[in-house]
Parts: C-alpha cells; sequence; structure tokens
C-alpha cells in the first residue's frame, strides 16, 4: 500500500486548527460548511480546463512498441522528405556521388567481419548469402547505400569523405530507403548530429533518448519497463533499449578533437554487438580519433568503410548546365570555361568537385527557377572562378563562394519581396554563427530557446519583465482603489518581490527545454511541497493586508482556499504530443507560449475565485451583507478583481519556471533593440530555411547549411 505524503497530514491539522478557530469565536457552521462545498465544486473546475485544452497523451504509454516505433517511422519519413525536398536533393536530379572501399588500416577486416557475424545466435543462411564477398564489393555510387549497407554482413558502416563531400546528403538518402523498407514494428533509422554531443558529460543512450524526445517530444511518454520491476521509462529510452531505433550517426568530425576518441570508445562500449549503425566523418579527422596517446589503434568495433570520391567532372558540367536552364540556354552557356577546367587540377576544379562546391557555385552564379538572366544584369559572372590570380588556391575560392553565397541568397526578388535585405541578414547570421560558436561551444544546433544564452545577464533580464509585468496591473488597481501614492507604493512591492523571486527562477531553469503543452498530474510532490505552501501564505498575507477589517476568519479560511487552488496548480506538467506528426521550431514555440499564457490566466483566475469566495463569506458573515445585493455584488466583485490581479504575479512566475518562452521574448526583444537579430525571429529563421537554402532543419533545431559556412560566418565580421 502506498504511503500518503506528510503534507497531506499537515493539511488536515491546519484544516482542522482552522474549524476549531472559527468555532470558538462564536460564528456559525452554516456559513463555513456553504463555503466549503462551493470550493471542493470548484476544485475540479482547473483540472477539467486543463483536460480540455491539453493536447496530446498522459500517463503510461497504452501502446505497443511496435506501434510506436512505426509512427515515429512515420514522423521521420514526413520530416525527411520535406527537408529533401527545401534542400533540392532532387533539383535538378541528385547528384551521383560515388564511393569505394574505406582503407584497410581504419575498418575491421572482412575476415574477422564475417566471423563474427557467422557466430550469432540465429544467423540464417539467406542472410549469409547477401554478404558482399570482399571489400570491393562496397564500392557504388548515386542511390545504392542502402543495397552496399545490407551487403556488410554486421550491418555497421563507416561514411568517410572530404569537407562538403556530401556526406549528410548521402546519408539522408540512406535514411529514406531504409525507411522505404522497413518491415511494420522493426527498426527505425534516425539521424543523430554527433555535434551536440558531449560523450564526456552524457552517456550515449542518454543522449540518444534526449534528442528523440526533443524532436518527438511523444516519445517522453512513459512505458512499462522490461522486466517490469524496474517500473516505467521513457518510450525513446524503450526503443533504444529494444534495439527498434537504428542510430545513424552524423558528423564525428564536428565533435572537438579531445572528445572523438573517448566517443568512439563509448560507442564500443554502449552499443551491443548486433545493434546495426552508420557512423559519418571527415576521413582525417576520423584516423587521428582512431589512434590513442600511446600509438595504439581502437577501431569502431565490427565495421566496414567507404569513403566518398570527387565528383566525376563531366557529370559535374552537366548539373551545372542543367541547373541554369538546359544546355542550349544563354546561362548554361556562361558556364562553357569553367566546365572545361573542371577536368584539370585547377583551384576551381578541386573547389567544384563537391557537393557543397557546387551547390554555393549554383546559387552564386545561376537565376532561380523563376527568375531569367535578362532581368538580372548584376548577376556574377562564373569566369571569374578562372583567375588564378585573384584565387591562387582553392582555399581562397572555398572562402570566396561562402562570403558570396548569403547575398546571392537574399538578392532581390520582384515576385517574394523580402524584408531583409542581403546586408541585415548577413548580419544576422553572422552574429547567430558567432553565438553558436562561442555562447553554445561550436554545436551546430540553433535552437530558439537557446537565444537567451547570447544575453549577457538573461535571468535579471527576465525576472525584472516579470516585475514589471506583475507590478503594473498591481499599481493601476491600487491606484483607481486607493490613489496614486498608495498605487506606487503598492505595486512597486509587488513588483519588486516578484522580480527577485523570478532571478532566481529564471536562473534555475536557464538550461530548460519547451514545454509540450500542459496536464493535471498527481504524479510528483510539488503540488503539495511548492503550491500548498506557496498558496497559504499569499492567501493569508494578502486577506490580512488588504482586509483587515473581515478579521482572522476571513483570512484563514481565504488562505485555505487560496493554498488549496494553487496547490491544484501545483500539479500541471508537460503533455506529449501526437508522435506521428513531425514536430518543427515553430511549433515547439507555439506550444510553449500556449503553456505560459494558460498556467498565467489560470493561477489568476483562481486567485480571483479564492478571494472572491472567502469574500462572500466576509460579506455574508460578520458584515451581515447580502451576497445578491447590489452593493454585495460590486463588493464580491471588486474582490475577484483584486483576486486576479494578486494571482496574476503568481502565474507569471509559475509560468516562468514551466516554459521557455517569456525567457526568449526577452531576450529576442533585446537583441532586437541592439540591431542583432530581426523583430520577427522565427520568421527569419523559417524564410532562411525554406526560402533561401541557408539553414537546414534537424527536427525541433535549426542548423546552418554546412559546419564550414557555420565557421566561416563566426569567424568574418559583416
Amino acid at each position: 500500500m502506498r504511503r500518503v505524503p506528510k503534507q497531506v497530514g499537515l493539511l488536515y491539522v491546519v484544516l482542522v486548527g482552522a474549524f476549531l478557530a472559527w468555532y470558538t469565536r462564536g460564528h456559525k457552521v452554516d456559513y463555513l460548511v456553504a463555503v466549503v462545498s462551493a470550493f471542493t465544486a470548484l476544485l475540479a473546475l482547473p483540472a477539467a480546463v486543463v483536460a480540455v485544452l491539453r493536447s496530446g497523451k498522459t500517463g503510461l504509454a497504452p501502446t505497443h512498441l511496435g506501434d510506436v516505433a512505426d509512427q515515429l517511422a512515420q514522423a521521420v519519413r514526413q520530416q525527411w522528405e520535406a527537408e529533401a525536398r527545401l534542400r533540392r536533393l532532387n533539383d535538378p536530379f541528385p547528384l551521383p556521388v560515388a564511393w569505394e572501399a574505406a582503407d584497410a588500416d581504419l575498418v575491421e577486416s572482412w575476415t574477422q567481419l564475417k566471423e563474427l557475424a557467422e557466430d550469432w545466435p540465429g544467423q540464417s543462411p539467406e542472410a549469409d548469402s547477401a554478404w558482399a564477398v570482399s571489400p570491393g564489393g562496397l564500392a557504388g555510387e548515386g542511390g545504392k547505400l542502402a543495397e552496399v549497407f545490407e551487403h556488410v554482413p554486421t550491418r555497421r558502416l563507416v561514411v568517410l569523405g572530404e569537407p562538403g563531400a556530401g556526406k549528410t546528403m548521402l546519408l539522408i538518402r540512406l535514411l529514406l530507403a531504409l525507411l522505404e523498407h522497413r518491415p511494420p514494428g522493426g527498426p527505425v533509422p534516425v539521424l543523430f548530429p554527433l555535434a551536440s554531443w558531449d560523450p564526456a558529460r552524457q552517456d550515449l543512450y542518454t543522449w540518444m533518448a534526449d534528442e528523440l524526445a526533443q524532436d518527438h517530444p511523444a516519445l517522453r511518454a512513459l512505458i512499462p519497463a522490461n522486466p517490469p520491476q524496474a517500473g516505467t521509462c521513457t518510450q525513446a529510452r524503450a526503443l533504444l533499449a529494444h534495439r527498434l531505433v537504428l542510430p545513424i550517426l552524423d558528423g564525428l568530425d564536428e565533435l572537438p578533437e579531445r572528445l572523438r576518441a573517448r566517443a568512439l570508445h563509448a560507442i564500443n562500449q554502449v552499443l551491443p554487438a548486433r545493434q546495426p549503425l552508420v557512423l559519418s566523418s571527415r576521413t582525417t579527422e576520423y584516423r587521428s580519433a582512431l589512434t590513442t596517446p600511446e600509438g595504439a589503434t581502437v577501431l569502431l568495433n565490427g565495421a566496414a568503410g567507404i569513403r566518398l570520391l570527387p565528383l566525376d567532372p563531366a557529370k559535374a558540367a552537366a548539373y551545372l548546365e542543367r541547373d541554369a536552364g538546359g544546355s542550349a540556354t544563354k546561362a548554361a552557356n556562361r558556364w562553357t570555361r569553367v566546365t572545361a577546367a573542371l577536368a584539370t587540377d585547377t583551384p576551381v576544379a578541386q573547389a567544384l568537385s563537391t557537393p557543397l562546391g557546387l551547390f554555393l557555385a549554383r546559387t552564386i552564379y545561376n537565376p532561380r527557377p523563376d527568375e531569367h538572366l535578362s532581368d538580372l544584369p548584376d548577376l556574377s559572372d562564373p569566369d571569374e572562378l578562372l583567375d588564378q590570380t585573384r584565387f591562387p588556391t582553392r582555399q581562397d575560392i572555398d572562402t570566396h563562394l561562402f562570403t558570396a553565397f548569403i547575398p546571392a541568397t537574399y538578392r532581390p526578388h520582384p515576385d517574394r519581396p523580402t524584408p531583409w535585405n542581403a546586408q541585415h541578414a548577413q548580419r544576422t547570421l553572422a552574429f547567430l554563427a558567432r553565438h553558436l560558436e562561442h555562447s553554445i561551444h561550436g554545436t551546430p544546433n540553433l535552437a530558439w530557446w537557446q537565444l537567451p544564452r547570447a544575453l549577457p545577464q538573461q535571468a535579471l533580464a527576465a525576472g525584472l519583465t516579470v516585475g514589471l509585468m506583475a507590478g503594473l496591473p498591481a499599481s493601476l488597481l491600487a491606484w483607481l482603489q486607493a490613489g496614486l501614492p498608495s498605487g506606487l507604493e503598492g505595486g512597486g512591492v509587488i513588483g519588486f518581490t516578484c522580480a527577485v523571486v523570478a532571478v532566481v527562477i529564471a536562473w534555475s531553469v536557464r538550461d530548460r527545454n519547451p514545454s509540450s503543452g500542459i496536464r493535471w498530474s498527481w504524479r510528483g510532490k510539488s503540488w503539495l511541497t511548492v503550491g500548498l505552501p506557496f498558496g497559504l501564505v499569499f492567501g493569508l498575507i494578502a486577506v490580512v493586508t488588504v482586509e483587515p477589517a473581515t478579521g482572522w476568519g476571513h483570512g484563514v479560511v481565504a488562505g485555505l482556499l487560496v493554498g488549496l487552488l494553487f496547490a491544484h496548480m501545483g500539479g500541471v506538467r508537460s503533455v506529449h504530443p501526437d508522435l506521428d506528426k513531425a514536430v518543427g521550431p515553430g511549433t515547439v514555440l507555439r506550444r510553449d507560449r500556449r503553456t505560459f499564457w494558460v498556467i498565467t490566466m489560470a493561477v489568476g483566475t483562481l486567485g480571483a475565485i479564492a478571494d472572491g469566495m472567502a469574500t462572500a463569506y466576509g460579506v455574508a458573515g460578520p458584515i451581515g451583507m447580502s451576497v445578491w445585493s447590489r452593493e454585495g455584488f460590486l463588493f464580491l466583485l471588486t474582490a475577484a478583481l483584486d483576486g486576479f490581479v494578486l494571482g496574476l504575479p503568481l502565474g507569471f512566475m509559475l509560468g516562468l519556471a514551466r516554459s521557455v518562452w517569456m525567457r526568449f521574448l526577452v531576450a529576442r526583444t533585446a537583441l532586437a533593440a541592439a540591431g542583432r537579430v530581426p523583430w520577427r525571429f522565427m520568421s527569419f529563421l523559417a524564410d532562411a530555411h525554406e526560402q533561401r537554402g541557408v539553414l537546414r532543419q534537424a527536427g525541433a533545431v535549426y542548423q546552418f547549411r554546412h559546419l564550414d559556412l557555420q565557421r566561416h560566418l563566426a569567424q568574418h565580421q559583416p
């Protein structure tokens, strides 16, 4: 039998003491019974309102893990099909990236891989027949990577390549191909950008579960653990434990150099031998990560490898000409001299030998699909790339392409005007790149809820804002009721108190993730340990201070009412939206903002109800005025307004603790006023992703199109 929390006993002691105090002072019991009955009826109101407003599942997940995996697969497919379309991976046609087997010293021997897989229990002869005969059988190009993956006996593959060689693009195509042939209830391929992992601080499973829950908040829902004696765990953790997630780990090279070897060691330690996986990295960085300080080589257990090759010059030329409108067009003819040089060893040939170089070049020098060359007299000529005096090395051309990329994406368009010109966009994107490099330690994940970290003293700014929002209504109400001096004094006291508390709250939740929504839950004890005592203290202080003429009976009753109502609000928890829908940054922001305002207004309303009910007792009891008279009704209405204004600051603080939106709003406003980000910050990010191709979306966060673009912008002042 579950033990009753000791706070419940304390609550009953307080209730009995209040009743005895009431009764011994000669009051009639009828009034108390009426108030308690009304309060009991109204106590369910907040939970009902929250239940109507919530959007998602609560409590234990009722579905089988296979059903959860199927829903996750649908959301992952929606997410990456949309991203492939926005990245124009198939426009004008998929780049035919080719690969060959990786160097033998970077991977396990083929004999070792076969012996390892053959030794697994339950290995079928049909699976053996699908294996490649040797590492040479892993060579291929284009969309055949999924087939190559199945040819590896252990289904573990390392994808290596030079910067911009198309590793991430290839992994997206692999993910979509694996989803296309995935059986119901089977493992779901999920792309994890490794740059957000700190192996020195986070266990691999914990980090992957956090990443899954961030992009798919429904996976935070609980499900019975296996074995049952272990209690419950989140759906994300359960999927990982049952190997229903196929990790595609992108960008080992994007981790700090000191952490790469540690990351490989953690992968070897944590993932079981039969867990398929894909890992990508730049070749030089991967080779360095394999070598320990003692000179030994530590390979990724059971992994084969491929190395991406430079693009074929003829295919790169065809791609540029096709993107310009076809070989017979005037725009395509501008590439004649450049494409002729692609088969040489010149800097321009080296720079345009990768998908990244081709993407930058076509964006800068080609008209967009709905533009005409005649309408773009200032469009740069690609022949400038042949100037070896200006661009003596490949690095010089790479720098030029990165520098010209942002102005090209934001050049004016007659049919789709944008409020952000190239200079404004360059300044904003450079600031965001520096924010990622310096404030968030080089991560590629541009999350809106981490923008406050770019603002010095963000907790102080959020606290002062909440104090101002809390003090102004109180000052206005006190001014109308008691004059200007009282208004300034009362509002100042409330505002200062709320500001101090809000600073502490903002500092304590500075690393909080956004809320998915709200629901009522009896799980946890904050509704007793925080909500009840805080509500009791608030109720007693507020009533005794504002209406001392009604006596201690009024104060005790009001304190109990307010305490219980705010304890009820202390049970508010996050909900988990539907799993089969992809969640983007804008959706996460809207849900978090809704959480803030629903909590704030609900607490204000509860304050109005509590003070109104306590005042009803005061009117009908000690004062002897009828609640239904005009004077009594106005008295009751004024008390409800007082309760709302006094409850609103508590709503602000609870909303600040349960969501991220207020801190983001303060940071965005301050940074926009300083000219560092646009006022319509989220619209700017969405435009940079959907219309410009400067950003890409990975679940609930944005990333720069390439990490080298992020670093270039961070190092070069606009």
